[in-house]
Order: C-alpha cells, then structure tokens, then sequence
C-alpha cells in the first residue's frame, strides 16, 4: 500500500518582512491537488508479461526509477483514477551460444485505458541473465523511458536570461534508500510545474539553491518519525528561509524505494519554497 503522507508544514523566514502563510491550516488536506503526482498523473508500472518472474519485476522496477529520472512519477504498486498504466509484453528468440534475443513492447495507457503510445526495446542477454533479472535488462528500459517520459510530461517555460532567477536542487542529505536523489528529482519537477526556471543547463549560474536534508528517528513500535528540512539558499550559503516537514512512517517503509512518497513530499513543500523565492525577489526589487 502506497504511504500517502499529510505533513505539517513549518517555514522559517530569515527577512524582516512578513510574509503570507502559504498554508492557512498548516496542513494540506488530503485531497489537495498539492498531494497528487505531478499533472495528476504519475505512472503505474506492471510487471513485465511473458518474462521470468525476477526479470518481470526487475524491468518494472527498473522502468520506475528511469521515469522518475525523468521527471515523472511512476510506481509499481500504487496508482489513482488519474495515473497512466505502463504494460510491458516481452518476447524472446535463441541467439546461440546461451544467449537470448529480448525485446520488450512497451504500451502506455492514459486513465481511461486509451493507449497513448508505444516503445520497443531490444537486447541480447545470456539466459542465466534474463531467468534472474540480471546485467543488461537496464538496455530494456533506458532506450524507451525518455519517449514514455514525454507522452505525459510538463512543459516549462524557457528561462528569461537575466530575468528569472534559477533554482539548482541538491540531492538530499542523511535519506534513507534512493530518497536523496528521488526527494531532488521530485522537487525539480514541482518547481517547473510552477513555472520556477531550473539551473539544469550547461553554463546555468544558480541564483538560489534548495538543500535538503532527511532525518529518520529510531523505530518505536513499529514507527519511525521522518523530519524532510527543504531549505532555500542563496550561492554565498545565506538562507532565506526553510519549509520542514514531519510524519510517523512504517519502520523500514522508505530504507529501499522512496517512489511517488518522493512527490508527495516535494509537492507538499512546493509551495512554501516558491513563496521563498517570490519574497526573496521582492526583497532585493526595493530600494536599499
């Protein structure tokens, strides 16, 4: 079961001026189109039909991170009305000498089952490899993410050179599992969704920097008490202010694969660091 998380949300502001609460209840409710995956979409991954078990699985899981390195999330157990379903079909051919010739068909359905796209991708595999889900089943996924990606994906602005301040995501510190590059992958998306230019160019000179740090407390019966830190900075390290977040989670919930909980957070916070940046512009637009 997907942990859909509800986090109390705290801003620190480091300027004189008050700012507007961007959270009147302090808390999202939980239908909040803050909450729901990025487009309120997100992706459910199925296990790869006409593959061996650790292979059907391991494709699927492998397909997940690729989507979410793109910019989109994705999971293989957690869905709602409006996600997308990605179906894999593999097929195999003897290619001699032990070896397999794999090609999986990739089909992405939109919410009412309407098939959106396809992807085919192809590998040779040595049998042992493609019976456990072992090296080389990621040549069956990398080619075809970035075209799945692209069927659902936000399109953002294009920076305003000298106008539109940039914003660099850190990975965070101190996250269990994959959550310090899932929590930054996560926040980059909800950041371009509100129209926040990103500093992911060559050549891009950031003119503020999230930083975010995890903190996971010892399991009391069962539960661990999760603090997320996301704090906005400009380049010479001074801080413009915080947006923290806590929840109690199942003990070991995200020591492996943080997925759509990733999003949730990030889009939780979102706005809190957009609000960040807007005050931070205003301040430096007044007169001194």
């Amino acid at each position: 079961m997907r942990f859909v998380p509800i986090f109390a949300l705290l801003i620190a502001l480091s300027a004189c001026q008050p700012l507007p609460h961007p959270f009147a209840d302090n808390t999202p409710p939980p239908n909040s189109p803050l909450m729901t995956p990025p487009d309120s979409a997100g992706v459910m991954i199925e296990a790869v039909s006409g593959a061996p078990d650790k292979a059907a699985h391991g494709l699927a899981e492998a397909m997940a991170k690729a989507l979410q390195d793109n910019d989109v999330p994705a999971s293989t157990d957690a869905r709602n009305s409006r996600s997308y379903l990605l179906q894999g079909k593999a097929t195999t051919r003897d290619a001699g000498g032990g070896a397999l010739q794999v090609t999986v068909a990739w089909e992405m359905h939109a919410p009412d089952g309407t098939l959106t796209g396809q992807q085919e991708a192809s590998a040779t595999l040595p049998a042992a490899a493609w019976s456990q889900g072992g090296d080389g089943i990621s040549d069956l996924v990398g080619p075809a993410a970035p075209v799945l990606a692209k069927l659902i994906e936000s399109k953002a602005p294009t920076p305003v050179p000298n106008n539109d301040p940039l914003i660099a995501v850190h990975p965070a510190i101190g996250a269990p599992g994959d959550g310090g590059q899932a929590l930054a992958t996560a926040m980059s998306a909800a950041l371009r969704r509100s129209q926040v230019s990103l500093a992911d160019f060559p050549g891009a000179a950031p003119s503020f920097i999230v930083d975010v740090t995890v903190a996971v407390a010892p399991p009391i019966s069962g539960r661990q008490k999760v603090t997320i830190a996301w704090s906005l900075h400009r380049p010479d390290g001074a801080q413009v202010g915080q947006v923290k977040q806590e929840n109690a989670v199942d003990a070991g919930s995200l020591d492996k694969v943080w997925g759509l909980t990733a999003y949730d957070a990030a889009n939780a916070a979102a706005p809190g660091i957009t609000a960040l940046i807007e005050q931070a512009k205003r301040a430096a637009e007044r007169p001194s």
